[in-house]
């Protein structure tokens, strides 16, 4: 698989099997009640009794989606980030897969009323490919929700060295949380996080709006939810 930069990139490469504890601290702040993403989220979940969480990481959004369908399915390819997730009391049991997403098939897995996807999709692969394996896992009727980091337009194809410095600061300016705005730059500054984000490198905010239109017509799109995070939406017919 070939990321945007042009880097060789396994999706099954578990990097967060070595950060899950550090990135369970970072979701905590971004999965809040408070949280605008949080709020953005709720207000489009759509009616339904079938709902799957691709790169759920450690659960929190699966425990959400118990409180409005009957049948939850989370996946992520990093296995202690999966068993943080099954620890986490919810309405109705959450099933949850250690795979890619990129291994779901309609024909096997079945669809969804509900496909939603937060802070994984540019991990996964290449917008097109990612993009257009969700939509076929929406029902007829159905709802593809994304929330994915972003960068801004004409921002260097690298990160620069004071991204984890500047998400730090965002986090306590939202927040006040000094230790979690600590926590989200130790995560930031690990090995493993630095190897990730050299090769996993985000769309900025044209390439977002314009991939995601090319593989979702008619798609809504929300542009920073916060900071770097932007949104959309998209009705299957």
């Amino acid at each position: 698989m070939t990321t945007r930069a042009g880097t060789s990139v396994p999706e099954s490469e578990p990097y967060f099997d070595d950060l899950a504890e550090l990135y369970e601290r970072f979701t905590q702040v971004r999965d809040a009640v408070t949280s605008p993403i949080r709020q953005w989220l709720v207000e489009h979940l759509p009616p339904g009794s079938r709902a799957l969480d691709a790169g759920c990481g450690s659960g929190n959004n699966c425990v959400l989606l118990t409180e409005r369908y009957d049948e939850v399915v989370g996946v992520d390819i990093a296995q202690r980030m999966l068993d943080l997730a099954a620890a986490k009391p919810s309405r109705v049991p959450v099933r949850y897969d250690c795979r890619s997403a990129l291994t779901l098939d309609p024909a096997e897995d079945g669809d969804f009323d509900l496909v939603m996807s937060v802070n994984a999709v540019f991990h996964m692969g290449p917008a097109e490919t990612v993009l257009t394996r969700l939509r076929d896992l929406v029902a007829p009727g159905g709802r593809l929700i994304v929330v994915d980091v972003t960068r801004p337009d004409g921002a260097p194809a690298r990160l620069p060295s004071s991204y984890a410095f500047d998400t730090a600061r965002i986090i306590y300016e939202a927040t006040g949380d000094i230790e979690a705005a600590a926590d989200s730059m130790r995560m930031m500054l690990h090995p493993r996080w630095r190897e990730m984000s050299s090769k996993c490198l985000p769309l900025t905010d044209s390439e977002f709006a314009r991939e995601y239109a090319a593989a979702l017509p008619g798609v809504r799109i929300t542009p920073n939810l916060i900071p770097t995070m932007s949104g959309a939406v998209w009705d299957a017919p």
